[in-house]
């Protein structure tokens, strides 16, 4: 299983508490759209919506949204949720719209899942007119989850599912490339209390289990787990665990 595949089938399975795991989604959505700035009336194509955070503050700003995402549960969920957008199930590097469709794009946290991101904004590109806006944002390191991502990196020699992704190129230079101009950046980030390393398990059973259970043997599973506490006891008791996001927004636009 291809590592696209491996996240199309964590949020297929988790599409219906994806907002309670992924708790700064909705300010990030908000964030990222802010940053687009898009007037009332912007044809708004959101890329990889997942629940619709962005798509929903993009509906409260004026725009006539469009969301697609990849995963069925996903765009279901999202369809029964915001009935006000028009929702589809389609590959970004595939988009199926007419050259010029919208005024703006926004993808928040796709980027780095995808194998051919170079592909996305291609069609990202195709698919805005003229002076429209691009607005995408990526994973930003995590200093303080350093030993988490050293522990699946030691079980899992490729980045593993503790792991934050790599993004596989730098968006900037992929914009740039793609043709667009008048790039920007912003950094931004969030931060959660967890109440102790039960509650962080818990948070993340979901994801590690599957990861764990399905990828390594027993006895390396309970290595695994009993390493996971002890960093989690560790953290716990030096500064309590926080649960930090951190993102770069990048904005760009297309040639008048």
């Amino acid at each position: 299983m291809t590592e696209a595949n491996t996240h199309m089938r964590w949020f297929e399975d988790h599409a219906d508490h994806y907002e309670e795991l992924a708790t700064y989604a909705a300010d990030f959505g908000q964030r990222l759209i802010d940053f687009a700035d898009p007037a009332p009336a912007t044809r708004l194509l959101d890329v990889g919506a997942g629940r619709g955070a962005a798509a929903r503050t993009a509906v409260a700003r004026g725009c006539v949204v469009t969301a697609i995402d990849v995963t069925p549960a996903m765009v279901r969920r999202l369809a029964e949720d915001v009935p006000e957008i028009v929702v589809r199930q389609m590959d970004v590097t595939r988009l199926d719209f007419p050259r010029g469709s919208f005024d703006t794009v926004v993808a928040a946290d796709v980027l780095e899942i995808l194998e051919d991101p170079a592909a996305a904004v291609a069609e990202i590109r195709r698919v805005l007119a003229p002076g429209g806006t691009v607005a995408l944002s990526v994973n930003g390191a995590r200093a303080r989850w350093e030993w988490l991502t050293r522990l699946a990196q030691e079980f899992w020699p490729a980045p593993g599912p503790a792991a934050d992704a790599a993004t596989p190129a730098d968006p900037a230079a992929l914009l740039a490339e793609a043709g667009f101009i008048e790039l920007t950046q912003r950094q931004v980030a969030a931060a959660v209390q967890v109440p102790g390393p039960s509650a962080l398990w818990e948070l993340l059973e979901s994801q590690m289990s599957m990861a764990v259970d399905e990828t390594l043997p027993a006895r390396r599973a309970a290595e695994f787990r009993r390493r996971f506490w002890a960093g989690a006891e560790h953290m716990h008791a030096h500064g309590g665990i926080i649960l930090d996001h951190n993102a770069i927004l990048h904005r760009a636009i297309t040639p008048a």
